[in-house]
C-alpha cells in the first residue's frame, strides 16, 4: 500500500524500538546464531504458582467469557488491597480501571484527559512509547532534559517547562531505562506543583517494588492535599514476571477520570482477558515471596553487570537503584547509539537497545533480567568488539 493511502497519524508514529530489537534478536536466533539478548524487558523467572493455578482452574471450569469492561470485582478488590498496602490509600471500585497492560492504562488516560495541542511533560531518558502515545492522543510531548552528565532532571528543570498548555506530567520511577529513583523532595515538589497548577501527575510505577539496597520509592500520596490530580499506573508484568498476561491498572481518586478512561477502553478493546484477570488477582492475593525472590535475583544480576561493565574503559554508568536496566554511556566509542547497537549485534552477536530511543543518544540500555551467564558472556563480547573501535575524544 502506498503511503498516501495511510492516515497522517499512521505516517508520523514510529515503531517501538524495543519490540523491534526483540524481533530481530529472535529472528537471528532462529537462524542458529548464538545471540545474547541483553535488550529485553522480561524477567527470566517462572510465573508465581498462585497465578498458574488460577489459570488451570479457570480453564478447567470451561467458563472463559467476556468480563466487565473495567475489570472483574475480584481483581479490582485485589488492586484496592494492593493500593492500601503499598500506598496507604483507600480506593473504591470506581477509582480503579483494569486494562490490557499498564501501557493501555496510560493510553486510556491520555485519550481521556488530553485535548488536541495539550502538552504532556516527561523527563529524558524516558520509556520509548511515551512520545508516540502522547502524539496518538493528539497531544504534544514536551521532553525535559537533565543537565549534562546527569540522568535525573531537577525540580527546577521540570517546573520551568510547565506552561498554560500543560495538561499532565508523566514520571516513571524507578526509571526505565536508567534504573534511578526520583528522590523524596523531588516527588513532594512535583505533587504540590501539579495541585497548584491544576494539572495531572501520572506516576508510572510499574517497577516501584523492584528496588535494591534497602531503598524504597517515595509515595506521592504522602504529599497530596487533593489526590484528584494524581494517577497511579501499575501492573503484574514486571513485578511477577507475568508479561504474557497483559494486565495493568490505573488508580485515581478522580472517579470522573477513571470513568472516562473506562469509556475509552469499552470502545476499543471492550474488556480484558477473563483468564488473565483471574491469574492477576491470584498473583496479587497469593504469597508475595516470589516478589522478594525476583528482587533479590535482579539485585544480584545488577551487581554482576556492574562488575563486568567496570572492565570496559571509557564507559560511564550510574548504578541502577531498581528495575532491571542499566543505561550506560558509550559515547566515547560512538555517539550514534543506533549505529553502535547495530555494530554490536553484527560483530558481537549481542542485542542491546540504543539510547536514542529513550531520548539520550550515546547511551545503550543493557538489561540484567537475563541469566547471569548471559550477562557475563554478553558484556565480555561487547568489550572485545569495542577494542576494534577508535576512541572519540570530547
Amino acid at each position: 500500500m502506498s503511503d498516501f493511502m495511510l492516515s497522517r497519524r499512521a505516517q508520523t508514529i514510529g515503531d517501538s524500538p524495543t519490540l523491534k530489537i526483540n524481533a530481530l534478536a529472535r529472528a537471528l536466533k532462529k537462524e542458529g546464531k548464538p545471540i545474547v539478548h541483553l535488550g529485553g524487558g522480561e524477567p527470566v523467572f517462572p510465573a508465581p504458582q498462585a497465578a498458574a493455578g488460577a489459570i488451570i482452574a479457570k480453564a478447567r471450569s470451561r467458563q472463559i467469557k467476556y468480563s466487565p469492561s473495567s475489570g472483574t470485582p475480584e481483581l479490582k478488590d485485589a488492586v484496592a488491597k494492593y493500593t492500601l498496602t503499598h500506598y496507604g490509600q483507600q480506593v473504591r471500585p470506581e477509582n480503579i480501571i483494569v486494562s490490557s497492560g499498564a501501557k493501555q492504562a496510560l493510553f486510556n488516560f491520555l485519550l481521556a484527559a488530553v485535548n488536541e495541542g495539550d502538552e504532556v511533560l516527561f523527563p529524558a531518558p524516558y520509556w520509548v512509547s511515551y512520545p508516540e502515545m502522547v502524539k496518538l492522543a493528539g497531544g504534544k510531548p514536551v521532553i525535559v532534559r537533565p543537565a549534562q552528565g546527569r540522568l535525573l532532571v531537577s525540580f527546577e528543570e521540570l517546573s520551568a517547562a510547565v506552561t498554560d498548555k500543560t495538561k499532565a506530567i508523566l514520571l516513571n520511577s524507578p526509571n526505565n531505562p536508567s534504573g534511578l529513583i526520583f528522590e523524596v523532595d523531588f516527588i513532594k515538589q512535583v505533587v504540590q506543583l501539579a495541585e497548584q497548577k491544576h494539572i495531572f501527575l501520572v506516576m508510572d510505577d510499574i517497577y516501584h517494588q523492584l528496588v535494591f539496597d534497602g531503598k524504597t520509592c517515595p509515595n506521592p500520596y504522602a504529599y497530596s492535599q487533593n489526590a484528584d490530580h494524581l494517577v497511579i499506573v501499575n501492573g503484574v508484568s514486571k513485578l511477577y514476571g507475568l508479561t504474557g498476561l497483559r494486565i495493568g491498572w490505573a488508580v485515581s481518586q478522580n472517579s470522573s477520570l477513571i470513568s472516562a478512561m473506562g469509556r475509552m477502553q469499552a470502545q476499543s478493546t471492550s474488556c480484558n482477558s477473563d483468564l488473565s484477570e483471574a491469574a492477576a488477582a491470584a498473583a496479587l492475593t497469593g504469597s508475595q515471596h516470589c516478589v522478594e525472590e525476583l528482587r533479590s535475583l535482579l539485585q544480584h544480576n545488577r551487581d554482576v553487570l556492574m562488575a563486568e561493565l567496570e572492565q570496559i574503559p571509557h564507559v560511564c554508568v550510574q548504578k541502577p537503584q531498581g528495575t532491571f536496566y542499566s543505561f550506560a554511556d558509550f559515547g566515547h566509542y560512538n555517539p550514534d547509539s543506533q549505529a553502535l547497537a547495530q555494530y554490536l549485534l553484527e560483530k558481537a552477536l549481542v542485542a542491546v537497545v540504543p539510547g536514542q530511543a529513550f531520548g539520550m543518544d550515546g547511551h545503550l540500555r543493557i538489561s540484567f533480567c537475563a541469566s547471569e551467564d548471559s550477562i557475563v558472556e554478553g558484556v565480555r563480547r561487547i568489550k572485545r568488539a569495542l577494542e576494534n573501535l577508535p576512541i572519540k575524544e570530547g
